[in-house]
């Protein structure tokens, strides 16, 4: 009886300290999770709150999600969140910004307040054209079949679009029901690739400077001998920081985690992390890097209304990219880390500016030699995996010695990434003239093998020895492709 009476109380202490780190921990991270990106689902996107909550929130996501509940306000375009009535949490939309997290009613009114104006810009959008007559279409047609399909009775792939440019026109495109061309879709870690091409554009207009300079940071720059002060935008950009920082999305208490969803500054969050290592010394996957160069871009601006009109007017006003909006923090910083929503057409317009060579239209927008800093690895870079902000090969793809391994699909040694949580990727290839996107709700990593897809399509088209360091960009409106269900 004793021992009936010892496992009932130890089972009813476990229940207790569950439910206890249940709403100390995890139901803020949950509902702050929930409310942001069903509002950005809903607002940004344009999906149904339905759709929103059972893919975008729960999908094979952690179940206990599922016990948070959401209210969705579509007059004044706020979604809130809580607990069992406990850690409320709401976003808000606000044009041209996105979605923001904030903490009550109170502090949504101030982030509307705050809201700037800003000029809408004109899409551009891309020409299309049937594939080359020299690729198979059938091959094509039955690849791009594959990529839409779910191979089992459980939904796990969650494709929701494809494009594909050659020879910067559009030649094969699909959508998942319910998403079209115009529909912007989230890049998660994909942004922290665009706000390399930010960097770059500042670079060459003269608005920063160079790439080895430390980075200006008031809070390291205050103490003396502060060892941060020496980190610079190249650390930063190739993930070299030296910045303790964890990485863990399946660890709701891990810096990312809380950095995204729970810490009002993301940018104040990261640079308030000591130092780990020397700067420049190893490489570690680091959010916080991306935000803190974004706090550097606030630094460089001089006015909030300047900062927060740099990516539209440095990026998407040229490139006609009429869909993208990067979201911020309720401080107002722009989480580069994380956060941008654009076309799949828009996001792969960042592949072709790359492909060309920061040339857009005949114009130069990059700094000669930017792509190629930016798709190198650093000199002392034994695995070649990364280079600044840019992914030169797939992870897994190398030996621990950093050589290539020879029992996964070859793709074309100049293929380069951005890459995103939950299955998006942006590749280029040059030698084949390609550029292509993908955007899906793909938790399951083995549901999408991006590195198998690269390596048939690299097959269907063949290597161009003429690729034209300016491919043509134009306005036509046609759809080259259908949309799959």
């Amino acid at each position: 009886m004793q021992l009936i009476k010892a496992i009932f109380i130890g089972l009813v202490l476990i229940g207790i300290s569950v439910l206890a780190v249940f709403f100390i921990w995890l139901a803020p991270v949950g509902a702050a999770y929930s409310a942001k990106i069903m509002c950005s689902a809903i607002f940004v996107d344009g999906l149904t709150s339905t759709r929103a909550r059972d893919v975008d929130v729960l999908a094979d996501n952690n179940p206990l999600l599922s016990l948070i509940t959401t209210n969705v306000d579509l007059r004044n375009q706020t979604v809130s969140a809580h607990a069992f009535g406990f850690r409320k949490r709401f976003a808000v939309y606000r044009p041209n910004l996105g979605c923001t997290l904030a903490d009550d009613l109170d502090h949504v009114a101030q982030l509307r307040n705050s809201t700037p104006v800003m000029r809408p810009v004109t899409p551009r959008p891309l020409l299309t054209t049937p594939p080359p007559a020299n690729v198979d279409r059938r091959a094509l047609n039955n690849l791009l079949f594959d990529v839409m399909d779910e191979p089992g009775l459980h939904p796990e792939r969650r494709t929701r679009a494809v494009v594909i440019l050659h020879n910067g026109k559009v030649v094969a495109e699909r959508y998942a029901e319910g998403i079209t061309a115009d529909t912007p879709l989230p890049g998660w870690s994909m942004t922290k690739s665009v706000f390399n091409v930010i960097l770059g554009r500042m670079q060459f207009e003269g608005m920063m400077p160079d790439i080895q300079d430390p980075v200006l940071i008031n809070e390291w720059q205050a103490e003396p001998n502060d060892p941060r002060a020496t980190i610079n935008y190249d650390d930063l950009l190739r993930m070299r920081s030296g910045l303790e920082f964890d990485e863990s999305y399946a660890n709701p208490l891990s810096d990312v985690v809380q950095m995204l969803f729970i810490e009002p500054a993301a940018a104040g969050y990261a640079v308030s992390m000591p130092l780990e290592n020397t700067p420049g010394s190893d490489f570690a996957y680091n959010s916080g890097a991306s935000n803190i160069l974004s706090a550097a871009i606030r630094n460089l601006s001089g006015s909030r209304s300047t900062y927060l009109s740099r990516p539209t007017e440095l990026l998407f006003r040229p490139l006609g990219m009429s869909s993208a909006v990067i979201e911020t923090d309720p401080e107002g910083y722009f989480i580069a880390s994380s956060f941008m929503h654009a076309s799949a057409r828009d996001w792969a317009k960042i592949g072709q500016l790359f492909l060309q060579d920061g040339v857009w239209e005949g114009e130069r927008l990059l700094p000669e030699g930017w792509v190629g800093y930016s798709t190198s690895p650093a000199a002392e870079d034994p695995y070649g995996l990364y280079g600044a902000h840019w992914w030169i090969d797939l992870p897994g793809s190398r030996n621990e010695d950093g050589t290539p391994r020879n029992d996964v699909p070859q793709i074309p040694e100049d293929a380069y990434f951005a890459l995103g949580h939950d299955g998006q990727s942006l590749t280029v290839i040059p030698s084949r003239d390609l550029v292509v996107a993908r955007f899906g709700v793909t938790r399951n990593s083995g549901a999408f093998k991006l590195r198998q897809f690269i390596a048939d399509l690299s097959t269907i088209f063949p290597a161009t020895s003429d690729t034209p360091a300016d491919a043509p960009i134009g306005s036509d409106a046609t759809t080259t492709g259908a949309n799959d269900g």
